[in-house]
């Protein structure tokens, strides 16, 4: 999406932003001229109507006349019809073309952008924002422009009857522009509030629902219950701002109609009782007045919605103009060379003056298993991050057989890993869209594979859905252990160069872990592993174990080695009883 510039006028900024989502020009061309057809056969039926009338007072009813006049009408409305359909599927092409530009760009956005965001902002975004945009284009913008072309052809007509009365309204319609588009600059700043206010409430019923057991368990319903009335609250208050920028740009409008129509009716019984003016011409001119007025008295309600889409907008570019994820700067062909992962001297922080990682060094060997241990809040899981390319180092570098991470594309640096977390993240959805996610096509004998390494055949067999069964949102209707399970399943599906295991059997009894480390063990041959462990029994037999304290490599070695020669591993093994 093209960056508008800050010398453009909100309505510009808004085109150039929408234009490119526009469908191909005969379709929005089509639209526009049906459009302008219905407006011009509207504007014929006051003309038939005063002929009509002058013919019954002067002459006699004339069929022919009346007759056209109908057949104007039918035009008039099969052409709104068939206009309007046109104009809205315009007006959804659209969005669906903004809303489809604004999830690519979001799913391509690195990792630290979704901390600073939270998902129910997100999502306030994509569907609150994209919704104001569209309910503007096609509730407003189309009855906006008949009702120009209605305005202009109108005044246009009325100087062919009365060129007098329609100097007059000529500059009552300027005068009303400009004292709309004074208030409307107060309705952005509103809508602007309102909409950040909204998205700020979706956000904290979105973080309330999705940790609803955390809620109750946590007796936290009153407090929520007093957070949520006071942004209802909120909401309410700025509603009320807006509502009285509208109390008083109504009433104005209809005001201005008022006089209009007075002036129209005062002047023109005077031109009829003097003979002046035909009473078939009076009623053609009331008619036009009309389709002046009905305009007019739309302005507020467009321009209010105009603000409100020109704040949603801002909203959706101030994500569209975040950088995506970088992929790569060069390619990179087939290595020969196998020189597993790499830290060089890296140092991380998420926050500038919280540093979680210290100058890290270490060599992960290909095809060996390392180990990463320490107090929790080390780094250790920061570590697995940057691997995985979410974050990027602040200073030093990280290598995959001698050339540096950034130099890989992103998807073929990501394809080669699987990540198994103690948290198991699951998807909403069945069994098998959790095994699968993200593959494009599995074999069903590598899933029932997978499925049996896993220790799960069991659990699946007995499910009356087998595959399909679904798992709720974030696997609630899974146990702890169940999670685990399908995580390592969707891992060894994926068969991927290098694994990443952050306490993957964390959530398992003692029979399932025995069954899983089996698993585990025949999937890490010649395998590059990088293991987060607590527990030292589930990783004394690594190749390589390092040892991370307050974000610094303190200690490198073999079980042997490090309860020998360091301290700190020295007491864990003796706190969890290993046998050395």
């Amino acid at each position: 999406m093209k960056k508008a510039s800050k010398q453009y006028s909100p309505a510009l900024q808004f085109w150039k932003i929408i234009k490119p989502h526009f469908p191909k020009w005969w379709i929005t061309g089509i639209a526009f001229i049906l459009l302008i057809g219905e407006v011009l056969f509207s504007l014929s039926i006051p003309l038939l109507t005063m002929y009509l009338i002058n013919e019954m007072v002067e002459i006699s009813f004339n069929v022919n006349t009346f007759l056209l006049l109908i057949v104007t009408f039918l035009v008039q409305i099969i052409l709104s019809g068939i206009s309007l359909y046109m104009m809205i599927y315009v007006g959804q092409k659209v969005i669906s073309g903004l809303r489809g530009e604004f999830w690519s760009h979001l799913l391509k956005l690195p990792v630290p952008f979704f901390d600073k965001y939270s998902s129910g902002d997100i999502m306030s975004r994509i569907t609150n924002d994209t919704n104001v945009i569209k309910q503007f284009l096609t509730t407003q913008f189309i009855p906006f422009i008949s009702g120009l072309i209605s305005i202009i052809g109108s005044i246009t007509l009325l100087f062919y009857l009365i060129w007098v009365m329609a100097l007059i309204l000529f500059i009552i319609a300027p005068v009303s522009f400009i004292i709309f588009g004074f208030l409307g600059k107060k309705m952005q700043n509103v809508a602007r509030k309102l909409q950040d206010e909204t998205a700020d409430f979706q956000s904290g019923l979105g973080r309330v629902l999705g940790d609803i057991r955390l809620v109750k368990s946590s007796l936290a319903i009153d407090v929520e219950i007093k957070e949520g009335k006071l942004r209802i609250s909120n909401l309410f208050h700025l509603g009320l701002r807006e509502g009285k920028i509208m109390s008083i740009v109504t009433p104005l409008m209809t005001t201005i109609s008022l006089v209009g129509l007075t002036v129209v009716f005062g002047y023109g019984g005077i031109l009829v009782a003097k003979g002046e003016l035909s009473a078939g011409a009076l009623i053609a001119i009331v008619f036009y007045i009309f389709q002046i007025i009905s305009p007019l008295s739309q302005l507020a309600q467009f321009f209010a919605q105009f603000q409100k889409a020109v704040g949603a907008n801002n909203r959706i570019q101030t994500i569209m103009k975040e950088p995506p994820e970088s992929s790569t700067e060069t390619e990179v062909t087939n290595h020969a060379t196998q020189d597993g992962i790499v830290f060089k001297n890296v140092h991380f922080s998420y926050n500038q003056g919280h540093r979680i990682l210290n100058n890290i060094s270490f060599v992960a060997p290909p095809g060996k298993v390392t180990a990463l241990i320490g107090p929790s809040g080390a780094g250790k899981t920061t570590i697995f991050s940057l691997i995985e390319r979410f974050y990027l180092p602040d200073k030093g570098s990280i290598f995959l057989n001698k050339i540096p991470a950034e130099k890989h594309d992103l998807q073929e640096w990501r394809k080669k890993f699987a990540y198994v977390s103690q948290d198991a993240p699951i998807m909403d959805g069945s069994i098998l869209d959790n095994l699968t996610y993200g593959l494009d096509y599995v074999d069903k004998n590598k899933i029932n594979h997978a499925i049996e390494q896993a220790n799960l055949m069991e659990f699946i067999d007995s499910l009356p859905n087998k595959y399909s069964t679904q798992v709720g949102e974030r696997g609630v209707r899974l146990s702890g252990g169940q999670r685990q399970r399908l995580a390592i399943a969707r891992a060894i599906i994926r068969n991927p160069e290098i694994l990443l295991l952050d306490e993957a059997t964390a959530h398992l009894d003692s029979t399932s872990e025995s069954l899983i480390q089996d698993a585990l063990h025949a999937l890490m041959v010649n395998r590059t592993t990088l293991i987060i462990a607590h527990r030292l029994s589930t990783i004394k037999n690594a190749h390589q174990i390092i040892v991370i304290e307050d974000g610094t490599v303190t200690g490198t070695g073999t079980n042997e080695d490090l309860y020998k020669n360091h301290k700190l591993y020295y007491s864990m093994a003796n706190y969890q009883k290993l046998q050395v």
